[in-house]
């Protein structure tokens, strides 16, 4: 940056772009003088966890950020400068992690904890609408909340302000003191819910009642649930049904994170979930029920993804039903996943319409054997009167048994991924 006022220019921005404050310890050491000059260029702010982290960004040309990462500080003046940061940030911010500290063990003292509300209004910023009128709104795309408490009014008010927010995750948030005298807001903008089960189903842990939060996401189309655990507030199943029916009718996309009772997750899926298009969950939760509840969705399914490892081949033998049943599967995903070709043979797959596959097989872990395969379903495919190796390897049979889904594209059988139209590795 010193040897050209050319490079200076080209290079200024990339080295400001990012502080992340848990690595970059001297940024606290910086002078005023220095941010005064490349403040703006600041535009993504990580872990500001300390009041001298915060201290330090309290310049009026740190205005810029776009992506930031907060610890919510309890001290009414700590808390003050976090917010005037926030809100200096408003015309440029689009993606927020604001954490708190942990709530109380007893709900009925969350009205009395201090440090752990956060003022909706610090979101919201003038901008201009089409029309030429002033408009209040924020241009948040994605927002995380963590250990935050809310008034209902407040996360109503949020959710009414921020007409671009697609992206909401909430973990351990309260929503207190529901009110039926304000309208419900039906009109979010949220696309993409990163929450628990019980978190949405029942927002206000204390004493009194408040309804579903699935009521504000009516644009809603993916789930991420992070835990399955009814609330205390649940009526039953057939009712949660219905209420995703109305409330969120564009929901396909559902993903689980793993969870210790198998059990409720299958019983969840069978029992409150209508047609669903996609479904993610661990295989640590793979067993008969969970594969029977995907199955019950056959006619929907065009997606099945299947993170971490199983090794019980008791449970594994339940998968092979997965792809034996879902003929609609567009989509299958079990990287982690290693399947034996013979089984494989005894479950003849039905998804004709497989687009992308990542999976594993066993004895075919060599990356030149992996190599060797799809190079043979990639010269078949464009020579097909080309005949296989005589030779009936695990590489040939891994081969012919991929040579039945036309329109596969997207292979990996290990740790790189082809596309079989381009024959390139990615």
């Amino acid at each position: 940056m010193r040897v050209s006022r050319e490079w200076f220019k080209d290079f200024v921005g990339p080295v400001w772009h990012t502080i992340d404050l848990a690595k970059d310890k001297k940024f606290i050491e910086v002078r005023p003088q220095v941010l005064g000059k490349y403040g703006r260029s600041i535009r993504q702010v990580r872990n500001i966890l300390t009041f001298k982290d915060i201290k330090t960004l309290q310049h009026p040309q740190v205005d810029s950020v776009v992506s930031m990462s907060v610890f919510n500080f309890t001290n009414p003046f700590e808390r003050t400068l976090v917010f005037d940061l926030i809100r200096r940030s408003n015309a440029t911010l689009t993606e927020l992690d604001f954490r708190g500290q942990a709530p109380p063990p007893n709900p009925r003292e969350l009205q009395y904890q201090n440090g752990n509300y956060l003022e909706a209004g610090i979101l919201s910023t003038c901008l201009t609408s089409c029309t030429g009128s002033p408009a209040i709104g924020s241009l948040l795309t994605s927002l995380s909340l963590t250990r935050i408490c809310f008034s209902h009014e407040g996360f109503t008010t949020l959710l009414r302000n921020s007409p671009v927010l697609r992206h909401l995750a909430l973990f351990q948030v309260a929503i207190l003191h529901f009110n039926e005298a304000f309208e419900q807001y039906r009109n979010s903008s949220i696309t993409h819910l990163h929450a628990a089960l019980d978190e949405i189903c029942m927002p206000d842990p204390g004493p009194g009642w408040a309804p579903s939060l699935l009521y504000q996401f009516s644009q809603l189309q993916e789930w991420h649930l992070t835990a399955v655990d009814r609330s205390k507030n649940w009526g039953n199943d057939a009712a949660f049904r219905r209420e995703l029916r109305d409330c969120c009718p564009r929901l396909k996309t559902l993903r689980f994170d793993p969870v210790l009772e198998t059990d409720k997750l299958s019983d969840l899926l069978f029992n409150s979930f209508r047609q669903p298009e996609s479904c993610t969950f661990s295989a640590k939760n793979l067993s008969q029920g969970m594969v029977l509840s995907l199955i019950c969705h056959l006619k929907t399914l065009t997606t099945v993804i299947l993170t971490d490892k199983c090794t019980d081949r008791a449970t594994l033998r339940w998968l092979y039903l997965i792809p034996k049943s879902c003929s609609h599967l567009e989509v299958l995903s079990m990287q982690e996943v290693v399947l034996d070709m013979d089984s494989v043979d005894d479950h003849e797959w039905s998804c004709k319409y497989l687009r992308e596959l990542r999976v594993r097989f066993e004895g075919l872990e060599d990356a030149r054997d992996i190599i060797e395969c799809l190079k043979n379903v990639y010269i078949q495919r464009r020579r097909p009167n080309t005949h296989l190796p005589a030779v009936e390897s695990i590489s040939s049979r891994v081969s012919r048994h991929l040579l039945q889904f036309d329109r596969l594209a997207i292979v990996s059988l290990g740790s790189n991924t082809y596309n079989l139209r381009l024959a390139d590795a990615e």
